[in-house]
């Protein structure tokens, strides 16, 4: 691996490098790119965009291979009219050719450290496509975020490569800066869960192309850990059988909505055996 350094990016090259690695990361419709102006107004007032580059990155984007853009937000607090800050991470995204290299783990572990610095609050916050498997082993067990938001179509139909046909449903998560299990994360590579006994684990069937579909069944969110099934790869799902897709999409959409309304959380994601990948949905203080 080449020589990688992060640094804050201030100036309107770098920015245009940013709209560079937006088109290569998500390939969509130039629309779809956060531009320039955008970004300027960002990093002034309060947020940061933060570039990972390579000695040996695109020379179209300067050497940028990754980058973070947040900024600073506010979400309604418990007290009547109030309201709390917190940090929205808007995007974080690495080259494919740079992807698996630690590049996506350096940037957020830095933004950690960066919006700690910053004093003013130490809740980030960032949506991502629950059915994506790869970023919810990321978000949820590597960086130990939790989520009890789902969010019906957030951004309407978008139109890049890897969202197009289908309702840009999220999880909206959570990540407590200093919690517990954050700092215990930070300090060394999570486990494995031990065992899964207690867990009620949601069952699949064998689907056409022998890709795993979900079964609809009635679930009961009486206090126990639930396991829920995603598939490996929405995007190979999407490409053989975009019903199955959108099966999915409508299937993790009630068992989320219906958990998170009792008080449930996605706090993990684990492989489970043979039987593939589960998002572990449990109570505040299980």
């Amino acid at each position: 691996m080449s020589s990688l350094y992060l640094r804050l990016i201030k100036t309107i090259e770098g920015a245009e490098h940013f709209v560079e690695l937006q088109r290569r990361v998500w390939g969509g419709d130039p629309l779809e790119v956060v531009p320039n102006h955008v970004t300027m107004t960002v990093i002034k007032n309060g947020g940061a965009l933060l570039g990972a580059y390579a000695d040996d990155g695109p020379e179209a984007t300067g050497g940028l291979v990754g980058a973070a853009l947040w900024w600073l937000g506010v979400a309604p607090s418990a007290d009547e009219g109030g309201a709390r800050l917190k940090v929205c991470s808007h995007m974080a995204g690495v080259l494919p050719e740079w992807q698996g290299k630690r590049v996506g783990l350096l940037l957020k572990l830095r933004q950690r450290e960066l919006v700690l610095e910053q004093g003013l609050t130490d809740w980030v916050t960032w949506t991502y496509d629950p059915l994506q498997r790869v970023n919810a082993r990321f978000n949820l067990h590597r960086l130990g975020a939790t989520c009890n938001t789902y969010v019906r179509n957030a951004y309407g139909m978008m139109t890049d490569a890897l969202n197009a046909g289908a309702p840009s449903d999220r999880f909206q998560v959570d990540w407590r800066l200093m919690g517990e299990r954050v700092r215990q994360l930070v300090a060394e590579p999570p486990s494995e869960p031990l065992s899964f006994d207690g867990v009620r684990i949601l069952p699949t069937s064998a689907g056409a192309h022998g890709l795993p579909q979900p079964v609809e069944k009635r679930v009961d969110f009486d206090g126990a850990p639930v396991a829920a099934p995603i598939p490996d790869d929405i995007n190979l799902v999407r490409r053989m059988d975009q019903g199955l897709g959108l099966a999915w999409r409508l299937y993790l959409r009630e068992v989320c909505e219906a958990a998170f309304a009792a008080g449930y959380r996605a706090v993990d994601c684990v492989r489970i055996g043979t039987q593939g990948w589960y998002y572990l949905l449990a109570q505040r203080d299980s």
